[in-house]
């Protein structure tokens, strides 16, 4: 039987790196860029979980209800898109309850998945899974890499639960349940994330389906991730964005309906059961 993957989206706008008080100056391009989502999941029979910025859902509740309506799952990407590095414990719970709140308002769902803003986990951060186990069922925010940007990478790269003294040790009877991002180990050089957005759009399509396929053979489903302005191939220039946020934008919408076509997908809910 074919594995079945995670899918995720990172609901947010091309603007939501900023900080919170810029993003009024930017006209949306969300919308139309998750609906063009919408549709690919459609055509391949995908379900995805949308990890959603509670701002997104305040500000676009009828974008909230069509993925709903279509059979997806929505999680949390917290409400304004904080870094877990750079803010104190009481902003970031403060932010995440009012994620939670706002979701469920608008979906009349429980919320059961969180993925951190940038990938804002790391050993400096790793309080917060004592906050998202009082919170929800699963988290997917931990990438097993080493990058510039973000990662842990000595943590696992495959389900498991993490431990209150040490969140990259597997403990067995925890209550949370950990879905890392999707990597492709190379021994004696290290963990090659594969798992979209960025490196969908700069790896060889060949190359990120080759490291799915190693996965695979270890029975393992792997997490993969889009955010909507990796499609968009007119998005905005932003002064203070790198190179990397608009690297091949104008190929990635291919890859990505080719990925879709290649692999089984569903939503995080869906995958564990739950």
């Amino acid at each position: 039987m074919a594995i079945v993957n995670f899918m995720s989206v990172d609901l947010e706008d091309y603007f939501c790196d900023l900080p919170f008080s810029m993003w009024s100056k930017h006209k949306e391009r969300v919308v139309n860029n998750t609906q063009k989502i919408l549709k690919l999941f459609k055509q391949n029979n995908v379900k995805a979980t949308f990890f959603t910025l509670g701002y997104i859902a305040d500000k676009f509740p009828d974008l909230i209800h069509e993925i709903v309506n279509e059979g997806h799952e929505i999680g949390s990407h917290g409400y304004s898109h904080l870094d877990l590095r750079k803010n104190s414990k009481e902003i970031i719970i403060e932010d995440i309850k009012k994620s939670i709140q706002t979701i469920q308002d608008v979906t009349g769902k429980e919320v059961l998945g969180f993925r951190a803003p940038f990938f804002s986990i790391n050993e400096k951060s790793f309080w917060v899974f004592d906050v998202l186990k009082k919170y929800f069922v699963y988290d997917s925010s931990v990438f097993p890499v080493k990058t510039p940007l973000y990662g842990i990478p000595n943590a696992p790269r495959t389900i498991y639960s993490p431990t209150v003294d040490n969140p990259i040790r597997d403990n067995k009877t925890g209550n949370l349940i950990e879905i890392p991002l999707a990597t492709h180990r190379i021994p004696a050089y290290g963990n090659i994330p594969i798992a979209g957005g960025f490196y969908l759009r700069f790896l060889p399509y060949s190359y990120i389906k080759y490291g799915i396929k190693r996965n695979h053979k270890k029975n393992n489903p792997v997490m993969m991730y889009i955010h909507p302005k990796d499609i968009d191939p007119q998005m905005p220039k932003i002064q203070g964005y790198n190179w990397y946020y608009y690297h091949n934008l104008k190929n990635a919408f291919e890859k990505f309906e080719k990925l879709l076509q290649d692999f089984n997908f569903s939503s995080a809910k869906d995958v564990l059961k739950l």
